[in-house]
């Protein structure tokens, strides 16, 4: 990933000369303009991040008696290389989404080397381990959407469940289970109400934005979804939101609240399965 991301900036930035190097190369006497990549710091799902994320940082070098203009110029080409593009790593065939996410710090001036620097962050969205990939069956309400979703925007998304997958290309929906609560019904009956978040991922604004409103409104004209077309089961929709504000990667534009009725002998079907088990041991 790291070499995939050094050739395409040297392929897409002539003026480097290639000379994008890594943090223990020797470069007090490189040419300038140059790059240094490092790669930082990883976040899983465990933080809240549904998927797995890499970050990198692009350190621009730049000669003194360029100016900050060059600077400018050179972080403009920089994102332009990588910006909401997606590359493949010719190791692995797994296809990667890189995105701008901001500098860190202020501009530098080094007296000794006579350059001016800058530091650009850069996210890799959707990096899984293959130890930590998952194992359990999904849940039959997110399977419901999930086809409901392919059937309303056709096979050019990709619909994905639970946590962003290695290799996912957009356009592309993600859909997770947000919370659950049971509700009063009756003596032979449960209400059961979950709470899905959607995360709409277009390849540009508008497409993202028209797909995430197709979808909200969609679910609410409907009305249903349906869960089991043999057996008549359906999931009734009770809201769907949107918020254009919130990050589609991180946070997911959509809400989805939907409830069905289920006997009582039958709720753990609709149970959400337990992942993990968790204990400490509390000595006396």
């Amino acid at each position: 990933m790291r070499n995939t991301i050094r050739q395409r900036l040297s392929a897409d930035i002539p003026a480097l000369g290639g000379r994008v190097l890594e943090p223990h190369d020797d470069y007090a006497s490189a040419d300038k303009p140059y790059l240094v990549l490092q790669q930082g710091w990883e976040t899983g799902s465990g933080s809240g991040f549904p998927g797995f994320r890499k970050r990198y940082e692009v350190w621009l070098h730049e000669a003194k008696a360029a100016g900050f203009d060059a600077v400018d110029r050179l972080a403009e080409s920089v994102i332009r290389s990588l910006d909401e593009r997606t590359m493949t790593d010719p190791d692995t065939g797994d296809a990667f989404f890189c995105r701008y996410i901001g500098t860190i710090g202020r501009d530098r001036v080094d007296g000794e080397r006579q350059t001016l620097s800058r530091i650009l962050r850069f996210a890799v969205d959707a990096v899984q381990p293959a130890a930590l990939a998952e194992t359990v069956p999904d849940d039959p309400w997110l399977e419901a959407i999930a086809a409901w979703t392919r059937a309303l925007l056709g096979g050019s998304w990709q619909v994905c469940l639970n946590e962003w997958p290695p290799s996912y290309l957009r356009p592309a929906v993600l859909w997770r289970l947000g919370g659950m609560e049971t509700g009063p019904g009756n003596a032979a009956a449960l209400v059961v109400r979950k709470r899905l978040v959607g995360h709409v991922a277009g390849r540009t604004d508008n497409e993202e934005r028209e797909a995430a409103a197709l979808l909200a409104s969609s679910l609410k004209l409907d009305g249903k979804v349906v869960l089991s077309a043999a057996d008549r089961r359906w999931l009734a929709v009770e809201e769907s939101g949107i918020d254009f504000g919130a990050d589609p990667i991180a946070e997911g534009q959509l809400t989805v609240a939907l409830s069905r009725r289920v006997k009582r002998e039958s709720f753990a079907e609709d149970a959400p399965l337990m992942r993990e088990v968790f204990f400490n041991e509390i000595g006396s």
